[in-house]
C-alpha cells in the first residue's frame, strides 16, 4: 500500500507541475516557445514522465520534468538572444534564404537539449547513488554470511538433549 501511495504522490506532483506550466504558458507567458510547447502538448514528454514513475524511477521522471520546465525558459530567452544576434547580421543585400536562415529561433532545439542534459545528469546521479547503495548492500550480505558461518554448528557435533 505504501508503494502505491508513493506512485500516486509522484504522479500527482508531476501532473501539477505540467498543469502549472501549461496554465502559465496560456495566461502569463505569450512568447514563442511557451505557446508552441503548450499547443503541441510538450511533445508528450509528460507521458514518459508518468511511465517512469510507474516503473518506479521517480528521480529520472523528475529530472525530465525539471528539464522540461528549465528548457522552456532557457530555450525561450536564449533563443531570443541568439535570434537577435543573428538578425543583426541581416543587411539590405541579404538574399531571402539568408534572411530566413538568420531569423530562425532555436528555442525548441535548446529546449530538447536541456531536457536531455538534465536527464543525463539525473541518470549519472542515479547510477552513482545506486552504485554506493549496492556496495553497502553487498557488504551487508558479506557480513551476514560471515556471521552465519560463525553461528553454524558443524554436522555431527551438536549435542542432542534427551
Amino acid at each position: 500500500m505504501n508503494k502505491v501511495r508513493k506512485i500516486l504522490l509522484n504522479i500527482l506532483v508531476t501532473l501539477l507541475i505540467y498543469f502549472l506550466i501549461y496554465y502559465l504558458s496560456h495566461t502569463l507567458f505569450h512568447d514563442y516557445l511557451f505557446v508552441w510547447t503548450a499547443q503541441n502538448k510538450y511533445c508528450y514528454i509528460w507521458v514518459l514522465s508518468f511511465f517512469l514513475i510507474l516503473m518506479q524511477k521517480p528521480v529520472i521522471s523528475y529530472c525530465i520534468t525539471l528539464g522540461n520546465v528549465l528548457g522552456i525558459f532557457i530555450g525561450q530567452y536564449l533563443g531570443n538572444h541568439l535570434r537577435a544576434v543573428s538578425m543583426s547580421k541581416i543587411t539590405q543585400y541579404s538574399t531571402a534564404e539568408e534572411r530566413w536562415h538568420l531569423s530562425l529561433h532555436y528555442g525548441v532545439l535548446i529546449w530538447i537539449i536541456v531536457i536531455v542534459l538534465v536527464s543525463a545528469i539525473g541518470l549519472i546521479y542515479m547510477k552513482k547513488h545506486r552504485h554506493w547503495r549496492m556496495l553497502d548492500f553487498v557488504e551487508n550480505i558479506h557480513y551476514s554470511a560471515g556471521r552465519q558461518k560463525d553461528l553454524e554448528v558443524p554436522l555431527g557435533t551438536a549435542k542432542v538433549q534427551g
